[in-house]
């Protein structure tokens, strides 16, 4: 519990949601694939409609509004479009979530970048994971396997596998941050004690 707390809580969210939604993606594979798409085709469509409306109810029509009723009337085709094809959209899934991890790998490569700074000895292990999460996200997206339920399934281990990384990480990068902040408290009560002993 400790060692949680010492865990910043958007790093803790994050890696939890990625192993949700790896164990999702994995476990249910097949139904995954319609969902994923059908529910970005509502939530397209739903912005889209929400962009048109706001054009409709205003009474001034300004060139930035008409250009939002423009971009609603495209938003709102392109997730009709997904709506009623899912299965060709969901060829573009190993793409999009090879994008994802590979941003995660690079995200990981800051946190290696804190553990130099604060002077930790295990920075090297965020190093390798950083490394090893952006080369699963660059395969991915380079080398997108032919059959999409078996590059789901992928997808979901490499979700998991990344938000477990990504709970490691930030453990290292919790108690590497926590150390430095004693040794720094450490050495201004140290200071205090030496001025007090000789004002004496």
């Amino acid at each position: 519990m400790k060692t949680l707390k010492n865990i910043r809580p958007d790093y803790l969210v994050r890696a939890i949601v990625l192993i949700v939604v790896g164990v999702i993606l994995t476990v249910w594979t097949a139904a995954s694939l319609d969902v994923m798409a059908r529910a970005l085709a509502i939530l397209l469509f739903m912005i889209g409609a929400v962009l048109i409306i706001t054009y409709l109810v205003r009474k001034e029509k300004s060139f930035t509004i008409s250009g939002g009723f423009v971009a609603g009337i495209i938003i709102a085709a392109i997730g009709a479009w997904i709506f009623a094809n899912p299965g060709k959209f969901t060829d573009f899934i190993p793409k999009l979530f090879g994008i994802f991890i590979l941003v995660s790998g690079l995200s990981n490569l800051g946190q290696t970048v804190s553990l130099i700074r604060y002077k930790s000895s295990t920075w090297w292990i965020s190093l390798i994971i950083a490394l090893v999460t952006a080369f699963l996200g660059a395969f991915l997206f380079f080398n997108p396997t032919n059959a999409k339920e078996i590059a789901v399934t992928v997808i979901g281990a490499f979700l998991i596998i990344d938000g477990v990384t990504n709970l490691i990480t930030a453990v290292l990068v919790g108690s590497a941050a926590k150390k430095v902040q004693q040794e720094k408290e450490a050495i201004d009560v140290e200071a205090v004690v030496v001025e007090e002993e000789n004002k004496q």
